[in-house]
């Protein structure tokens, strides 16, 4: 079962493999390598394609597309965001990236038990992706592609100064691994967000920390950035992705 697992994921790398290139990659035998290829072929979870190597057939796709979609996000996060304010006293938010109209819409989340705190109920609501750390907590983690389609469509009073610094803070976000932002969606407000990626690696929306500005201070910032960063890569792996993101220091949004 192990080799079978081995196989299975390196078709998570690669779309098609040789025989011997799999074996060399896997460190399998050509032989057991050859056995199991043609095995899986047999199930249909494999097929052969016109260049001769193998690739994923319909048995595998349709397995794999039923299994994800039994998959709920919200089970796989509730212990992470409950786990999450534990650690941070802060209340922890999951939002989720809908692309067909390109905003994040908050989830769930658990509360701070500190007396100043950001209430539940006063989250569930559309936010823009380039407003507050909800937004670019998503925003900034997109392909490029995405990105410059959307930052080409905001609205006519983003500036092409500012589209520019929005551009700026973005690429910093994504070398630090989440974002921050002061005040922009709540006054006095301060938050973190770190994107969530599926089995694929694509960003199907953010864990977000929130709290009051009276406990903010740079050090908390990076504290709560990594945390978050943490929480996202945990739910991620729950959802199926393999990968990690390393923070390298707090995105000033």
């Amino acid at each position: 079962m192990g080799r079978w697992v081995q196989v299975l994921s390196a078709f998570l790398r690669q779309d098609e493999w040789h025989v011997r290139e799999l074996a060399r990659e896997t460190g399998l035998s050509r032989s057991a390598a050859h056995r199991i290829l043609h095995e899986m072929r047999r199930h249909d979870l494999l097929a052969v394609s016109h260049e001769g190597g193998f690739v994923v057939g319909p048995a595998l796709a349709r397995l794999g597309m039923q299994l994800a979609a039994r998959i709920d996000i919200l089970r796989i996060a509730r212990p992470v965001l409950e786990s999450t304010m534990g650690q941070t006293g802060e209340t922890v938010v999951i939002a989720q990236y809908v692309p067909s109209k390109r905003q994040v819409w908050p989830l769930d989340a658990v509360e701070s038990p500190h007396p100043v705190r950001f209430i539940w109920d006063s989250l569930p609501e559309w936010r823009e992706l380039h407003i507050g750390a909800t937004g670019k907590g998503v925003f900034a983690f997109l392909p490029e592609q995405e990105r410059e389609s959307i930052l080409q469509a905001l609205p006519v009073e983003i500036t092409p100064e500012s589209r520019a610094q929005l551009t700026d803070q973005l690429a910093t976000a994504r070398k630090a691994g989440y974002v921050v932002s002061r005040g922009e969606s709540f006054k006095g407000g301060i938050a973190v967000a770190a994107p969530i990626r599926d089995a694929a690696g694509a960003v199907v929306g953010d864990i977000v920390i929130s709290w009051p500005d009276s406990r903010t201070s740079r050090a908390r910032e990076r504290e709560l950035g990594k945390a978050a960063i943490g929480a996202a890569g945990e739910v991620s792996r729950g959802l199926g992705f393999i990968g990690s993101r390393k923070s390298a220091g707090a995105a000033t949004l």
